[in-house]
């Protein structure tokens, strides 16, 4: 009936968000929980509320290193799951971590995303991790590397830690679209147009190929054997899903689209600046 069911203010409850361009995290839902990642200048929290009542199940504090820019994360936690198996994973100030679904404990931290030795203090983590059951693919930023992960890892994870990642791609990352996994394979969108194609077991490239030479910030979506890509002036470029690349169609829609499409039931969706679109046959 559209009836309000509960609200909070998430500032007033764990403290004001401190990042340069403001709190852009999605919260993610699961089996009746709703889970926050907080991480900025003024703390790193992971929180678990209640999906039906918002009510704090735990909270856990997320420590880190990172310092400066580096501590201000724009990205999303994701769940991994497989079969009865689930855990969550937050990313930012340098480090992706998977947590204990009933208490926040951590399982594994992913470092090397922003090595010491040549530490960024300006890499500040847009792009969200993504999970299938058989592997979890960790972005970073500003062509930092891109990291495909065991889901059954434990313990502390660095470059060095070979029997804990499938891959580890030095170099390449998007820096703001999240990586696809699709059909066995892993698609990273960089922010100029260039399209780059793995195999999500091995992290073999297939291709790297520039779609469209526009700034694109929309996550790339994969549906009916088709890959979309949405650049920010408002043209979707289909590519078809494969080892080789081939482009289908580029349409353009006379808006700004920065956030990503959504498919479902044969249509795709689209939010501009100015309007929302429905694209598919009446």
């Amino acid at each position: 009936a559209g009836r309000e069911v509960w609200s909070a203010d998430i500032q007033e409850r764990y403290g004001k968000f401190k990042l340069g361009f403001g709190m852009h995290m999605t919260p993610v839902l699961h089996d009746g929980r709703l889970y926050l990642q907080l991480i900025h200048s003024g703390g790193a929290w992971v929180v678990a509320l209640d999906a039906g009542s918002g009510r704090e199940i735990w909270k856990r504090e997320r420590p880190s290193d990172g310092v400066a820019e580096c501590e201000h994360s724009y990205a999303s936690p994701v769940i991994w799951s497989k079969g009865r198996s689930a855990y969550l994973v937050t990313h930012g100030n340098d480090y992706a971590v998977a947590h204990d679904l009933k208490d926040g404990d951590e399982i594994w931290r992913l470092g090397d995303l922003n090595p010491k030795a040549r530490y960024n203090r300006t890499l500040r983590f847009v792009a969200s991790p993504v999970a299938s059951a058989d592997l979890i693919v960790v972005p970073s930023a500003k062509n930092g590397p891109v990291v495909g992960v065991k889901p059954g890892a434990r313990g502390k994870i660095d470059a060095n830690s070979k029997g804990s990642f499938r891959w580890w791609r030095p170099k390449n990352t998007p820096d703001v679209p999240s990586p696809l996994i699709y059909d066995g394979l892993v698609y990273l969108c960089r922010e100029n147009g260039v399209l780059i194609c793995l195999d999500a077991a091995t992290g073999e490239e297939y291709y790297t190929q520039s779609v469209h030479r526009r700034k694109h910030r929309a996550s790339p979506v994969g549906a009916g054997g088709r890959v979309y890509l949405t650049g920010d002036d408002g043209t979707v470029s289909v590519v078809q899903a494969g080892r080789s690349y081939e482009l289908l169609a580029q349409n353009k829609v006379d808006d700004q689209t920065l956030a990503s499409p959504v498919i479902v039931g044969g249509r795709v969706y689209l939010r501009g600046f100015a309007s929302l679109y429905a694209i598919g046959e009446r």
